[in-house]
């Protein structure tokens, strides 16, 4: 009953992000596995969208047949662009900020991240993909 829950309110979120027009959507290839929102998400083209109208922190992912929603932490409007920024800690990468026209969402540090950053005693590699 919880998943049927969980995918009802993916597939609304999804619906009502693809129904929003004046939406910016930034379109990037990954080229490797990464983590948003504690989901690992496989190297894919991806649609990063706004998943809600009145809310520009919150984000959705859409690849080839996966995807996830997050919420940034906050938003820095000077800084403008279109990319991706990821954390490289060992041979996995966190998803660190997304770039758009209309500024930088920035993203908690989850706690495997910082679990991992420990445990292995170096600091994050910052990667980027995307203009």
């Amino acid at each position: 009953m919880r998943k049927c829950f969980a995918v009802l309110c993916t597939m609304g979120v999804v619906l009502l992000t693809l129904a929003t027009a004046n939406a910016e959507e930034l379109r990037v290839t990954v080229p490797f596995d990464f983590v948003v929102n504690g989901k690992t998400l496989p190297a894919a083209t991806y649609a990063v969208t706004q998943s809600l109208p009145d809310d520009k922190r919150a984000l959705a992912f859409l690849g080839e047949g996966t995807g996830a929603l997050a919420l940034a932490r906050e938003m820095d409007t000077t800084a403008t662009g279109a990319k991706l920024v990821f954390h490289r800690v060992g041979d996995q990468y966190f998803l660190s900020d997304v770039v758009t026209l209309g500024g930088t969402l920035h993203f908690t540090v989850s706690k495997r991240e910082a679990q991992l950053a420990r445990t292995m005693n170096e600091p994050p590699v910052l990667s980027t993909v995307g203009n």
